[in-house]
């Protein structure tokens, strides 16, 4: 049976000869005859458009300063780059196994310290609900350490895999320390002959620490409610992050009556451990999300060079700092970016780079609330503070590697999902062969489209662009191989809706791609 056939591209330079265009930063203005504007990272050039219908051009902003072109720094070779990658899974590794071997340590502890068993029912109920504490409180050390951007972690898994650990680890940690309150009561309160609530009433008022401890299991019961699905969506971003904060407080709250009212930990090497991890957690995010980031900040003294809007409701912003390749940011990764503009410096909120040009970094954003509409209104000057560089998706990791018998990459971008892959295609296009697939509603709403078409000057290089509607380009696996052929020998990073991720990553096991070779991130963190 024939296989269908499917429109790959409109065959077409973006900008064609007449046409009047500016090239915003890292965009190339295209066209033989057209008035060319240049600012930073571009370069005006000429390039031929083939005989077919040509692609609209698009209005595009003019930078608010004018700012001299930067130098780009030496690049690390690819191979380099994935080889680095792999020794950062490895590290990550042991990491995780340390952690393991720790949390095995707890739970021996834990159980040496219930023995012997009396048989008595209270016993058997006070048993379980220390075991009930100690995990789950050890898994709640665990929840803060995934969230702690430690870069370990951070750079072979992934801040968006992090958290989707962290979601999933959360309701069983709480409910274990839910259980312990509800049998440690039960069980003093069988050895005292009072009912629950009575029981619970004098712990209270007579035993040290009890009280704090449980305002923080309310703060903890509070962000894991604000975090159900059914509710998390009636809330604001910022209300929900600002109940998260007291989660910290409340497991400080929680840390004294653990070393005091009982347990496993009251005295010796066993309470030195438990303090320790407490230290080292909490010390943890005290250096990688408040000190090491304000630190960087100011150091390198990150401020707002340009807003150039890209496309209907997309703007791009250029952040220009002293010394930023020692930021170690890669193209692919991303920064939690707090700007201090009215609406925009209560809260930081994650964009990927969409460009790295020496002294710049620039990222893509599109008006989807009130944060990312607020970004068309910053000021240039405008002081920023970042958290990160975060991310796995690194040239490295999308890079062919011999270890996974790749030899190709293909990157596919859909809608503003185009930032990490504009800026992934600039670093891979001439090192390895590429291809590119950028898919959008229609060709106005393809920002950076003239960019990604011109690397197509660069040796095994090919862009394959797809204005219109999904059912033209489905990237069902009969498109995506009419398009790039079999996926077997390639590295397939795909960045943009949901939708568009599990349709492209299905596609791509089906034409032979190794799930360890398909990339892609979640950005509903």
């Amino acid at each position: 049976m024939q296989e269908p056939t499917y429109r790959t591209s409109m065959m077409a330079a973006p900008g064609t000869a007449g046409a009047d265009t500016i090239a915003a930063p890292g965009n190339t203005g295209v066209g033989g005859s057209a008035d060319t504007t240049t600012v930073p990272g571009t370069h005006a050039q000429t390039t031929p458009a083939p005989a077919t219908s040509t692609l609209p051009r698009r209005s595009v902003g003019q930078p608010q300063a004018p700012f001299p072109r930067p130098t780009r720094p030496r690049r690390t070779p690819l191979k380099v780059a994935a080889e680095q990658d792999n020794a950062n899974g490895r590290v990550a590794t042991w990491f995780l196994a340390a952690v393991g071997a720790i949390g095995g340590v707890v739970l021996g502890l834990t159980i040496q310290a219930v023995l012997p068993l009396t048989g008595t029912l209270s016993n058997l109920i006070y048993v379980v609900s220390v075991l009930a504490a100690s995990i789950g409180t050890y898994g709640v050390l665990i929840l803060l350490l995934l969230i702690a951007r430690l870069p370990v972690l951070e750079r072979a898994i992934g801040q968006d895999h992090l958290v989707t650990w962290h979601k999933r680890i959360a309701p069983w940690a709480m409910w274990l320390v839910f259980v312990h309150i509800v049998l440690v009561v039960l069980s003093y309160g069988m050895d005292a002959q009072r009912n629950w609530f009575a029981e619970l009433w004098d712990l209270t008022r007579t035993t040290p620490w009890i009280l704090p401890a449980l305002a923080g299991t309310l703060a903890i019961i509070a962000a894991g409610y604000t975090s159900w699905k059914r509710v998390r969506r009636t809330l604001k971003h910022e209300t929900w992050w600002t109940v998260h904060l007291y989660t910290y407080l409340g497991i400080a709250l929680a840390f004294a009556h653990q070393i005091t009212a009982g347990g496993p930990f009251l005295s010796g090497w066993s309470r030195a451990l438990w303090v320790a991890l407490y230290v080292a957690v909490f010390g943890t995010i005290i250096g990688y999300r408040v000190a090491l980031p304000l630190y960087r900040s100011l150091r390198h003294g990150l401020r707002v060079a340009a807003v150039v809007p890209e496309a209907p409701d997309v703007v791009s912003v250029w952040v220009r700092g002293r010394e930023l390749p020692l930021l170690g940011a890669q193209e692919g990764q991303f920064f939690n970016w707090r700007f201090l503009h009215p609406g925009l410096g209560y809260e930081a909120h994650p964009y990927s780079i969409s460009a790295i040009r020496g002294d710049m970094m620039r990222l893509t954003v599109k008006a989807l609330g009130d944060a990312s509409s607020s970004m068309a209104g910053l000021r240039v000057g405008t002081r920023v503070l970042v958290e990160g560089p975060y991310g796995a998706i690194t040239p490295g990791r999308v890079a062919p590697d011999p270890e996974d018998r790749t030899r190709r990459t293909v990157l596919i971008a859909g809608g503003v999902g185009v930032g990490p892959v504009a800026a992934l295609a600039d670093r891979v296009a001439g090192e390895a062969p590429l291809d590119i697939i950028y898919r959008a509603g229609s060709m106005d709403l393809m920002p950076h489209r003239d960019e990604l078409w011109g690397l197509q000057t660069r040796p095994h290089v090919r862009v394959h662009l797809m204005p219109g509607h999904r059912r033209a380009y489905p990237l069902s696996p009969e498109h995506l191989r009419a398009t790039v052929g079999r996926l077997d020998d390639a590295q397939v990073y795909v960045c943009g809706p949901a939708a568009l991720n599990r349709q492209v990553v299905r596609s791509a096991r089906a034409l032979g791609a190794r799930p360890e070779n398909i990339h892609h991130e979640i950005f509903d963190l």
